[in-house]
């Protein structure tokens, strides 16, 4: 009598939550500004191709989407081209992957193209190892957990090797990472997942037991891998690690955009000793995404009111959807009302797993809940402005009249030129620039076995003229391919770029449109400083380092409003003053100061600037 007492609660329950979404909220008004999102990952070695990734974002952008989360961490490799992976395992990327091949660049143009906003998601976050993909672990196997029995093989039959979640070595093999990314592309954020356990039998690795020994006063973590002391202890140390990240990722970039994509709570604690929590609400997240994947829309509105039950700031909260549940595919209507329902929350936004199952339901989302465009939240409006396309039969174009209009190879617009080399031809591309700043310079790069191996394209900028040399016959290379990082100066008409074919032997040729588009990459410097004109409102200002990171050598500028007594010293993590830059008297003027850090450990540190009461600090991280 009691259990169908409850059964027949639990399905009021869900009939209420139905009959409240379809008559109260499916009536909300579009937002302005809301999260669109969507995860992009593919079935086992089957990265998606050059075509299908242009395919995939010119969808979405059709769709309304505004943002997409590309895999770049997964099955142990990098699908990015990686320093950090290469100084330990000889890889750049995952060598399945065609030669030439950048994933996460060809992402990143494809969708800026379109003006998504693209956000780095690193998907396997803890997990560096599958099956047979053994790179790191060949080269450090005590980087890895382990379970009590001392095995390292997780998640039955996927053969996942974890990183050690307390292995300091393990942790900055993944921050820095990350780092690498923030650095050297233009993405708009980064996503952390898999930062959690694999389930509770894990922690028993050499790293980890020696931090708790140090901490317990010499005894070993319980036998019991669900002792609630145990448990807590591990949830504790991975909110740790979640501050460190969010302190070094805003390090390189301030402006980049950190988010994790957890179970729900307190699922997740009880199996994974994931608790999130405390990583939103004590400000190590500026959004956190949790999986609310449920099969039905009123299941999904009973789970979220539990999630947002745990967030401090509901502003900081986006859920994740799911368009396949239990192997069983969300219906289109269920999709569009836990969209709906989301809204009816006011929550600003969502993102949904994953783009293959919702590929078929993106006219339906156009027609309805997305059938008007909506702004990314937590950039400013002009964060991503419209890419700058110059074909090479535009009018701006200038060229002599020995290139043959080439159709074999389909082109950006379906053709594209080609000469054979050496008999003095050229083609300029001229474009109006509407702002001051950095671009990120790309040419639609048609390659072919005869093609020219060192293509010779000649850019020109704020600062000169650089020539950067193309591999036409690399296959890797082809479609758009990135030329260089140009500053250019608002104006009309400005010559960016130029192709001859006058040294290039008997070659093929080809040349065909030019994209620019905005760039916010933490790597550029800092452009268009007047220092004699740097009054600033205060006593004091005090600058980003560059470069940031740094190795092992940064500088630090500083101004003065007038005359002061300055102190610009630096601290490491424990709030130790280990080194003074400058202790003196200054006039008014803008001022440089050159830190060697060789001496010291990777990691983040602060610098301070102090005169009288006015105290600025700021934040830099030194990579090894």
């Amino acid at each position: 009598m009691i259990n169908s007492y409850k059964y027949i609660k639990n399905n009021v329950l869900s009939c209420v939550l139905f009959v409240l979404m379809l008559s109260g909220f499916s009536v909300q008004a579009q937002p302005a500004t809301e999260l669109r999102g969507v995860w992009l990952a593919w079935a086992g070695a089957n990265v998606p191709s050059k075509e299908r990734i242009a395919q995939i974002m010119d969808k979405l952008a059709d769709a309304n989407f505004n943002a997409v989360f590309v895999d770049v961490w997964r099955y142990g490799y990098p699908y990015f081209r990686s320093e950090t992976f290469f100084n330990l395992t000889g890889k750049y990327t995952d060598p399945a992957i065609e030669n030439g091949r950048d994933i996460l660049e060809e992402f990143i143009a494809e969708g800026h193209r379109r003006g998504l906003h693209v956000e780095a998601w690193f998907e396997h976050g803890f997990v560096a190892g599958q099956g047979g993909n053994d790179d790191l672990y060949d080269v450090h196997p005590e980087w890895f957990a382990r379970k009590r029995d001392g095995s390292v093989l997780f998640n039955g039959n996927l053969q996942f090797k974890w990183l050690s979640h307390v292995n300091a070595d393990a942790q900055q093999f993944l921050i820095d990472m990350v780092q690498e990314v923030i650095e050297n592309y233009d993405v708009d954020g980064v996503e952390l997942d898999r930062i959690r356990y694999p389930e509770l039998n894990c922690g028993y690795d050499s790293a980890t037991v020696a931090v708790y020994q140090s901490e317990h006063g010499g005894a070993n973590p319980p036998n019991n891998s669900a002792d609630p002391g145990w448990m807590q202890w591990r949830a504790d140390k991975l909110s740790a690690f979640m501050d460190a990240c969010y302190d070094s990722f805003k390090a390189v970039n301030p402006n980049i955009v950190v988010s994790n994509a957890p179970i729900v709570y307190p699922y997740g604690y009880s199996n994974f000793c994931q608790d999130w929590r405390p990583w939103i609400n004590d400000g190590n997240l500026d959004f956190v995404t949790p999986q609310v994947y449920r099969l039905t829309a009123s299941q999904y509105a009973s789970e979220l009111n539990l999630q947002l039950a745990h967030v401090n700031d509901p502003a900081t909260f986006y859920p994740g959807i799911t368009t396949v549940a239990n192997d069983a595919d969300v219906t289109t209507g269920d999709l569009i009302q836990m969209i709906e329902y989301t809204r009816f929350k006011n929550l600003n936004g969502h993102v949904v797993w994953f783009v293959d199952t919702v590929e078929d339901d993106l006219d339906s989302l156009k027609n309805t809940v997305y059938s008007q465009p909506a702004e990314y939240p937590l950039l400013p409006e002009n964060w991503r402005r419209p890419a700058i396309i110059i074909n090479e039969d535009d009018p701006s174009v200038q060229r002599s009249s020995g290139w043959t209009v080439y159709t074999t190879i389909p082109g950006f617009d379906g053709r594209s030129l080609f000469t054979i080399g050496g008999t003095g031809e050229y083609i300029e591309y001229s474009a109006d620039i509407p702002e001051s700043g950095w671009y990120e310079l790309y040419h639609f790069n048609i390659t072919q076995f005869n093609g020219m191996q060192s293509a010779p394209f000649e850019v020109f900028d704020k600062f000169g003229t650089d020539t950067v040399y193309v591999d036409q016959t690399r296959e890797g290379h082809r479609r758009w391919y990135k030329i260089a990082d140009v500053y250019l100066q608002a104006g009309q008409n400005q010559l960016v770029m130029r192709l001859t074919d006058e040294f290039i032997g008997t070659n093929v040729l080809f040349a065909d449109a030019i994209m620019l588009l905005n760039s916010n990459r933490a790597g550029l410097p800092v452009v268009g400083i007047d220092e004699k004109d740097a009054g600033i409102p205060g006593e004091i200002e005090l600058f980003q380092n560059y470069p940031n990171p740094f190795n092992p050598t940064t500088e630090i500028k500083f101004s003065l409003n007038s005359a002061a007594n300055v102190r610009l010293s630096i601290f490491n993590i424990l709030g130790q003053e280990i080194a003074v830059l400058a202790n003196e008297k200054l006039p008014a003027g803008v001022y440089s100061r050159r830190w060697d850090a060789r001496k010291f450990a990777s990691g983040v540190y602060f610098y301070v600037l102090k005169s009288g009461n006015a105290t600025q600090s700021k934040k830099m991280v030194l990579m090894r």
